[in-house]
């Protein structure tokens, strides 16, 4: 990582150990924005000399400033990057889409707001001549988490002639039905946002808003997965599906996700659909301690917090079965916490599910973990659901 003084890292391992042409995972984070007023001669020149990076994050990338000499800085890049992340870029749309285009074996692509991404219309305006020079394969995966980039997939579909993306991430984005109409042959996962970004729409100031709320940026019908021919697993997180400080505050679940649910599951047509996994946080276990070592499952939460708990997973098992109701799948719950912790984390969603299983049993139920700590997150993300199944124990 490249923070504040971003150069102090190239300036270290050029001079001293000369290791700038093995990096392969690159990120750059500054205060204001990257720009070419934080280059000079000899930064340039050991900037220039990462040439095998295959993962590239910017933060505050000013695009505008950067033209037309843009492959001056980052021409090395251009062969050997796969995946990029860009938060919170400066540029026009066609600016932005031009810069993605630069790098000819692109298969990742992570669009997010981190400290503000500022309406089209306070931006330059758009340049139609400004084509990008090639055409990414764009056959990984998409996050774009950001209400203020509409316009933006758009285009993209259109200048790179369609995308062709595997695993889709679009929450708090207007656009999900080109998206997902774009890559109607290719995508297998999809991950939903029923709640908007971390819960703000649906559940403004800990209280339920009405179901036509204006400030939610999509509705149901904008997930119409019946094209989607290749689609095998739905993602959602917990919290997403009811807010674990709806039940702390005893407030109903928002009947508008129950809606969204059910809306979105009858539309699937895919003969090779068969999951949907449900994502556990650290916040989302109650006194669980991450930092000592050996982790410890509570820290001796009050009773009151445990029974508020396992009301949280008596709501989430509710709507668990009205799901089952809708079409046949599998549901695997996953811990999605830190190595330290995943055991821990796994045998408090296994009680979960046993106590559930008392009750009424489920049609089928999988927990896993799924390693949050692994250094190649993104890239082995399939291959990490699958040791972890292998690894876990089904609850029939």
């Amino acid at each position: 990582m490249l923070g504040t003084g971003w150069y102090a890292p190239l300036e270290l391992n050029a001079g001293r150990l000369g290791l700038l042409p093995l990096v392969k995972k690159l990120r750059v984070s500054v205060r204001l924005e990257f720009s070419p007023k934080l280059f000079n001669c000899r930064i340039l020149s050991q900037f220039s000399a990462l040439t095998n990076v295959q993962d590239l994050t910017i933060y505050k990338l000013d695009i505008p400033s950067f033209m037309p000499r843009i492959r001056r800085y980052f021409g090395h890049f251009l062969l050997t990057v796969r995946s990029l992340t860009l938060s919170s870029p400066g540029g026009s749309r066609r600016q932005i889409i031009f810069f993605i285009g630069l790098f000819q074996h692109l298969e990742d692509l992570t669009l997010y707001d981190g400290e503000g991404f500022a309406p089209w219309a306070s931006r330059p305006a758009d340049d139609p001549t400004l084509i990008p020079p090639f055409t990414p394969p764009l056959r990984g995966r998409l996050v774009v988490i950001d209400r203020n980039m509409a316009g933006l997939l758009k285009d993209m579909i259109q200048l790179f002639g369609g995308i062709r993306f595997r695993y889709m991430n679009i929450g708090d984005v207007g656009e999900a039905r080109p998206l997902l109409g774009a890559c109607a042959g290719t995508l297998e996962t999809l991950r939903l946002r029923p709640d908007g970004l971390y819960g703000k729409r649906l559940y403004p100031k800990h209280a339920p808003s009405p179901a036509n709320d204006p400030t939610v940026m999509y509705s149901p019908l904008d997930f119409d997965l019946s094209r989607n021919k290749a689609l095998r697993t739905l993602e959602v997180r917990a919290r997403c599906i009811v807010p674990e400080h709806a039940c702390r505050s005893n407030l109903p679940p928002n009947p508008a996700i129950s809606t969204f649910f059910r809306t979105i599951l009858p539309t699937i047509t895919s003969p090779v659909f068969s999951e949907v996994i449900v994502f556990y946080g650290g916040n989302d276990f109650c006194g669980l301690e991450c930092n000592p070592y050996p982790p410890k499952i509570y820290s001796n939460p009050m009773p009151d917090e445990r029974n508020k708990e396992g009301l949280w997973h008596c709501e989430l098992f509710k709507v668990f079965r009205e799901l089952f109701t809708l079409r046949d799948f599998r549901l695997v719950l996953c811990a999605d916490v830190s190595d330290r912790v995943g055991d821990c984390a796994v045998q408090v969603l296994k009680q979960a599910v046993a106590r559930e299983w008392l009750n009424r049993p489920l049609l089928e139920a999988l927990v896993i973990c799924s390693l949050r700590g692994s250094t190649n997150m993104w890239a082995t993300y399939e291959r990490r659901i699958e040791r972890a199944r292998v690894r876990s124990t089904r609850v029939q």
